[in-house]
């Protein structure tokens, strides 16, 4: 039955039935390809077994009206609740210091490492690890062991067996000789707990480490048995927060494993997060595609009825009931629908690599049994309803009516309109949205910073730890002067970040401040900076009063600082002169110590302008105590001035990578996430326009031909080919115009809602409703157009002929 009534339906109109066949297989592989996409986010961090008992704790302070919320905590946190709180029957901490990259240095070769974390043996039970070598059990007990990934594994030491062997981490909060303990194979993509090398935390302890609730850069994860209420925990918590950190104003909270990659929103995360609301629009346009894809089904169906009225009455003539009736064309469009569904998941299967690669993500299809039943369900819903209401209209034609060839299908010309306007309303609305996200794009990325990144290079470089090693602070000095010489080279300064590494790099604290002639403490979350003299100079950062001065005396460069216009509004200063010269001090400060504002700066942007500038301390140190060297080079001959730098740093550096990027580039590159969903969204929305008009062109094709006798008859008559055509595209313009009043409401709504999660926005604009409306009233029409002028073209013998 089905092979009959698919040759019946392409031989009758075959260009017809074709695209819409098409349009169903097209927008049911778009909407596989979305739900893989959310279904992959929403898989994140599931690999351990144990994610539904596993959680984290964060630390959160209220400085007035602003609540700051950070991911890394106090490294006492996870001992103390092992120890003193019943039910949490495991834990496991990371640290890094304020940066997971190393330089490890292996048979004298030094190799970048990008994920370099400290942590207890308890992280291979939380969250298990395929073993390729060693033994998980034992593998983090002792000081100065690592576990390392098979892909490291092979950079650093090759093929073959790894245990026993050693490296060095060359600088930082990890620096020291560690033995490989054992190999595990990579971690998954999906999981914010990526690593290369994983050392003991044993290490710190041996290093003289003790932990406390002071200092706060441990990552803590914690287990739960199963059905113990978190409660108690938090009330732990509460205790801790009264006793230890009540003067800092800090009350640490817990939040679900499981909820960190969507639903996380804190700074010092070990990633960045995704977005719910963004894979909540992508599933929703998901949806968009697959009703424009049925509507267009249901278009075929109900429009193709009249011509199997004859059919209809024969059958019913010789005793078919209405039941019968209905369940044979149900199954006829079912199995169409599932034909369609079959074809598409081959080109899904067929494009998964690719589309990886467009967002970045491993989307490699597998075996995912809540992903295959939940969209092989929905299609099949959908393929129901769309088979639901043909089927009644086929199988409610009289006899006599049927056979005479004189099917009323008034009913059936207000859906078509319907599904039309359905179809046009969606479209106009992704159109709008692809032009807000577009905009907003544009705006993030060219929206003025405070500060100058063209033509600036920036170099990690290659201090070790502590200042105090004058090999490592003469080798900087000299690799400067050659810097210094070069003709390509106009300038450089130091500094302990630089734009686009975000805050995570840097340290802050949450203590309370005031200045002296406003005595009452304003709670503050302020964070710390320290550059060299020539760095705001360098970075074209405005100074709005005062100077940024360097000290010789080691302990004068503490007691005198810049200020930003955030943290200048935040102690309660009138303007930037009003601050010079006045001092400022945290409360319990150790020996009561103050500081004096020496120079207020324009507020500039280390990270993207999702978020606003952070009250922010700049202190004046020597070069050599900085981590980064920024170099403005010359565009002319840019890439025999990198060479230059690279042979110098070769020559004084030979064991130590050379680490250089554009810091133009490095900073766009914060927008990749948000760059990622506007192509997402433009590519689909752009599909979901394709299949709309498709249908449209089609559904307008069948109708021409039902009515090229009435054509033929009006130009015999004597009407012009406009007259015509003005004739045929009326009721098309119509129903556009109620879509796009709509839309409108709807899509505003939506897009208003996606751009409150940017603290820098455009405002949506009355001409974005025009150009979507317009764009899609134009894309319409042309379908429209080209049948209707076709129609008014052809000759009026040729339709008349039969009659």
């Amino acid at each position: 039955m089905l092979t009959h009534y698919i040759r019946f339906l392409f031989r009758k109109q075959p260009v017809f039935a074709a695209l819409n066949f098409a349009g169903l297989i097209i927008g049911m592989t778009a909407a596989l390809l979305l739900f893989g996409y959310v279904r992959y986010e929403q898989r994140y961090d599931r690999q351990t077994p144990h994610a539904g008992q596993i959680w984290r704790v964060f630390n959160q302070t209220s400085g007035g009206t602003v609540i700051t919320k950070d991911a890394n905590t106090h490294s006492a946190v996870g001992p103390t609740l092992k120890a003193e709180v019943p039910g949490v029957i495991d834990f496991a901490r990371l640290y890094c210091g304020n940066s997971p990259e190393v330089v490890v240095l292996a048979d004298q070769q030094p190799f970048e490492v990008s994920r370099c974390y400290t942590t207890d043996p308890g992280f291979l039970r939380l969250f298990p690890q395929k073993i390729l070598q060693g033994n998980l059990t034992t593998c983090l007990h002792e000081p100065n062991l690592a576990v390392i990934t098979q892909s490291q594994s092979e950079r650093i030491f090759g093929v073959g067996s790894t245990l026993g062997k050693t490296f060095r981490i060359t600088e930082g909060m990890m620096a020291g000789a560690y033995t490989v303990s054992a190999v595990v194979a990579d971690p998954p993509e999906n999981t914010h707990l990526k690593f290369d090398v994983l050392v003991s935390y044993a290490t710190r302890y041996a290093k003289g480490h003790r932990d406390n609730f002071e200092s706060y850069w441990d990552y803590n994860y914690f287990q739960l048995e199963p059905n113990t209420n978190p409660d108690n925990v938090r009330h732990k918590l509460s205790e801790i927060n009264e006793t230890f950190l009540k003067t800092e104003g800090i009350r640490l909270d817990i939040q679900r494993f499981t909820d960190i990659h969507l639903y996380s929103d804190l700074t010092y995360e070990l990633e960045p997060n995704g977005s719910a609301s963004t894979v909540r629009f992508l599933g929703l346009i998901a949806l968009l595609i697959l009703g424009i894809a049925f509507i267009n089904y249901i278009n075929l169906a109900t429009a193709f009825a009249r011509e199997r009225s004859k059919e209809v009455g024969v059958r019913k003539a010789l005793g078919a009931s209405k039941g019968m009736l209905m369940g044979q064309f149900v199954w006829e469009n079912f199995l169409l629908s599932t034909a369609a569904f079959v074809v598409s998941v081959f080109c899904f299967w067929q494009l998964s690599p690719w589309f990886g690669q467009l967002i970045g993500r491993q989307m490699t299809p597998g075996f995912d049994p809540l992903f295959w039943a939940g969209s092989a369900g929905c299609v099949l819903v959908l393929a129901l309803l769309s088979a639901l209401y043909p089927a009644l209209q086929l199988s409610g034609f009289r006899p006599s009516e049927a056979l005479a060839g004189n099917v009323k299908t008034g009913k059936g010309d207000l859906l078509h309109k319907t599904l039309v306007m359905t179809q046009f309303a969606c479209s106009i609305g992704l159109i709008f949205g692809v032009l807000v996200v577009g905009n907003q794009l544009d705006f993030l990325k060219n929206h003025g910073l405070g500060v100058q990144l063209d033509q600036l290079v920036a170099v990690k470089s290659a201090r070790t730890q502590g200042s105090e090693d004058t090999l490592s602070v003469a080798n900087l000095a000299l690799f400067k002067t050659a810097c210094t010489q070069m003709p390509g080279v106009h300038g450089l300064a130091s500094s302990n970040i630089v734009p686009g590494l975000g805050i995570n790099t840097i340290s802050g604290s949450n203590r309370p401040m005031h200045w002296t002639q406003k005595p009452e403490y304003v709670r503050i979350s302020s964070y710390f900076v320290n550059t060299d003299e020539r760095f705001f100079d360098l970075f074209g950062i405005q100074v709005l009063a005062g100077q940024h001065h360097f000290f010789a005396d080691p302990a004068a460069r503490y007691r005198t600082v810049s200020i930003n216009q955030t943290m200048l509004k935040a102690l309660g200063f009138p303007r930037p002169e009003a601050a010079i010269g006045q001092q400022i001090a945290y409360e319990n400060s150790e020996g009561g110590s103050t500081m004096t504002i020496g120079a207020v700066v324009e507020d500039f942007h280390i990270e993207s302008l999702k978020t606003t500038p952070k009250p922010t301390l700049y202190y004046c140190f020597a070069p050599d105590q900085l981590n980064y060297l920024t170099l403005k080079i010359a565009p002319e001959n840019m890439t025999a001035t990198l060479a230059a730098l690279q042979s110098s740093w070769a020559g004084i550096y030979p064991d130590k990578p050379f680490r250089y990027w554009f810091l133009d580039e490095h900073f766009a590159h914060q927008y990749r996430s948000e760059t990622q969903f506007g192509q997402l969204f433009g590519l689909f929305s752009g599909l979901a326009v394709v299949i709309s008009c498709l249908g449209l062109l089609g559904l307008t094709a069948f109708n021409m031909q039902r009515r090229r006798k009435e054509i033929g008859i009006r130009k015999v008559l004597g009407a012009s080919v406009v007259g015509i055509t003005g004739l045929l595209t009326k009721d098309f313009i119509k129903l556009l115009c109620i879509a796009f009043v709509i839309a409108a409401p709807i899509a505003f709504y939506f897009m208003d809602l996606w751009l409150a999660d940017f603290a820098y926005r455009i405002d949506i604009e009355w001409w974005m409703f025009v150009l979507a409306g317009g764009m899609a009233v134009l894309a319409a029409l042309s379908m429209v157009a080209i049948q209707s002028v076709r129609a008014a073209l052809a000759n009026p013998v040729e339709s008349l002929r039969s009659e």
